[in-house]
């Protein structure tokens, strides 16, 4: 059976348990408890040298990396398909993972640094530049959806990628925006599907 190292608040673990989900794939889960540096044990090293959750261990693969894990399961388990078949729209979702989380990677956290602090300590400043910022950058991916049901027409890794990080923006009072509606829908649309209900 496929084992899951798991830390539940984790988006890196998130996207891998969306995808399981959307497989019906069954799973166990190994709790990491990052508070506790359980991922920093010589144990957990050897599985993954770079310390960090998830890994998934299937028979005698073991894969850490949430994205490479994620196509790993597409391409092991097919059925039902999370990539398009299509060269050109394969290499779009893929574009988009990497817009979405390699781009927006900056902003994304120097506004999560500031909203885990005691309000008291938190700079408005940062926030709300940071915010400001992110809806400029989340302008390309209302773009993207157009009229689609998802970012490349069916769901897809890309979505499930990228969602666990629109759930914090929301979270982070950069969505909803009005100047995003597609986005907004398409968030509203993605927390319907029960695999994302359960990351919720």
């Amino acid at each position: 059976m496929i084992k899951l190292y798991d830390f539940k608040s984790s988006p890196n673990c998130q996207r891998v348990r969306v995808v399981l989900a959307e497989k019906n794939l069954p799973y166990e889960t190994v709790p990491v408890d990052l508070r506790a540096h359980a991922q920093k044990t010589p144990e957990f090293l050897k599985l993954n040298p770079n310390g960090k959750v998830p890994v998934v261990s299937d028979g005698d693969t073991v894969l850490y990396e949430s994205c490479i894990i994620n196509e790993y399961l597409d391409e092991k388990y097919p059925t039902p398909p999370l990539m398009p078949q299509d060269p050109a729209k394969k290499a779009k979702a893929r574009i988009l993972i990497d817009y979405g989380l390699t781009h927006l990677e900056g902003q994304y956290q120097k506004l999560r640094m500031e909203m885990v602090k005691d309000e008291k300590e938190q700079n408005k400043d940062v926030i709300a530049g940071a915010q400001t910022e992110l809806r400029r950058m989340l302008q390309r991916l209302e773009d993207e959806i157009g009229d689609q049901p998802y970012l490349v027409g069916d769901f897809s890794l890309a979505d499930a990628a990228l969602i666990p990080r629109f759930i914090r923006l929301e979270g982070f009072g950069v969505l909803p925006d009005k100047s995003l509606p597609r986005l907004a829908s398409y968030v509203e649309r993605m927390k319907q599907r029960s695999a994302i209900k359960a990351i919720l």
